[in-house]
């Protein structure tokens, strides 16, 4: 059995593919969820009578609010810019020529880790972003690495790079949320 890392053919692709499809659906969903929240708030007296008041139930004045749409739309971002790199893969698997194999294993281990990242965010990993810029430093200073290639590195470089700020952005909010609520930090 070959390491999932060792090799990539267009039928992973196009899981890949439909896996967004589906994330894409389940996206949505929570759309319509959260509409469907936002306006049944509306309706609720509770929520017209204080919110005219300026304050809480219990008084104090109103926190920000949590942005759904703004997490939704980064949700669809981060989809966005995993179905291209599907893309880009499953056209890479028709392209000729053998990938490099410093940079296959470096970016299927960023890969695989910005997945852990993703699965646990809690897991401990190399920040993603900085490990992405050095294997692009690396490469570039490569005298050995067909000018071909670039296109496709490149492109599958800021694709993870794009993923990578999203995750870290989710990851920073969560940190700050947990900051302010359950262990205040001085």
């Amino acid at each position: 059995m070959r390491e999932p890392t060792s090799s990539w053919e267009t039928d992973k692709a196009d899981a890949w593919h439909e896996e967004t499809e589906s994330m894409s659906a389940e996206l949505n969903t929570a759309w319509q969820s959260v509409r469907f929240a936002r306006e049944s708030r509306k309706a609720n007296p509770r929520y017209r009578l204080t919110r005219a008041r300026g304050r809480s139930r219990d008084g104090s004045a109103p926190d920000r609010e949590a942005s759904y749409e703004e997490i939704l739309q980064r949700v669809d971002e981060g989809i966005s810019h995993l179905r291209h790199l599907a893309r880009t893969l499953h056209d890479a698997a028709y392209a000729e020529g053998a990938w490099d194999e410093r940079f296959r294993e470096r970016w299927a281990a960023i890969v695989r880790d910005a997945g852990h990242a993703i699965a646990d965010p809690d897991v401990d990993v190399e920040p993603i972003e900085d490990r992405i810029t050095a294997l692009a430093r690396e490469m570039a200073t490569d005298r050995s690495l067909p000018e071909e290639s670039w296109p496709l590195y490149g492109s599958l470089l800021s694709s993870m790079r794009h993923i990578a700020v999203i995750v870290d952005d989710v990851a920073s909010a969560r940190e700050a949320r947990e900051a302010t609520t359950e262990n205040p930090r001085t």
